[in-house]
């Protein structure tokens, strides 16, 4: 079986691209135990890795998911605390550059500078946080020893990694790869 790190794409603009992209989930504590969202809208990638490690799902995707044959997932909803209208997908992704810098210039502008809109919010998909077994430890950045419990995905129980099985790999690329990236691991023992 092949194990691969499942990442997000990585745009042009550095930390402001991620920022765009991925939204926030690590900057405020969870409320009563769910993730609290902070993001730009009205684009909501279906899957994506924000904060330091939290898969997160829109409600479309996270019924797709349920549907298929994928095992290890279970969710538990996303508070969409702060959405920003920020319609970034219309520049040019190419660009060396995004189209504006927000004012503070640190990336976080592009949420925390724009006063949060409700309704943005409510026309967008819920979001659901994907709870990962942990499972398997990394060694060397490269390599990955599975666990007693496999799952075709899972966190690394020393790492923040998010490890995919290769079935949940051609999965995801068959329904919505379009934000992600793959790095193959290694050594993967069994």
């Amino acid at each position: 079986m092949r194990y691969y790190r499942l990442k997000n794409r990585e745009l042009n603009w550095g930390d402001y691209g991620d920022i765009l992209l991925t939204g926030m989930t690590a900057h405020l504590d969870r409320q009563d135990g769910l993730l609290q969202l902070e993001r730009t809208g009205p684009f909501q990638p279906n899957i994506i890795i924000s904060g330091i490690s939290d898969l997160i799902v829109t409600d479309s995707f996270k019924n797709k998911l349920q549907n298929s044959s994928i095992n290890g997932l279970d969710f538990k909803q996303v508070i969409k605390r702060h959405i920003s209208l920020v319609d970034w997908t219309n520049w040019n992704l190419q660009a060396d550059n995004p189209q504006f810098y927000p004012n503070g210039g640190e990336p976080e502008g592009y949420i925390l500078e724009i006063p949060h809109s409700r309704d943005l919010a409510d026309k967008m998909e819920n979001v659901w946080e994907v709870l990962l077994v942990r499972n398997g430890k990394v060694q060397d950045n490269s390599s990955f020893i599975i666990g007693n419990k496999p799952t075709d995905i899972m966190r690394a129980e020393n790492r923040g990694w998010i490890i995919v099985t290769e079935i949940m790999k051609n999965w995801l690329e068959q329904n919505e790869a379009t934000w992600l990236a793959f790095e193959e691991l290694s050594k993967c023992t069994e």
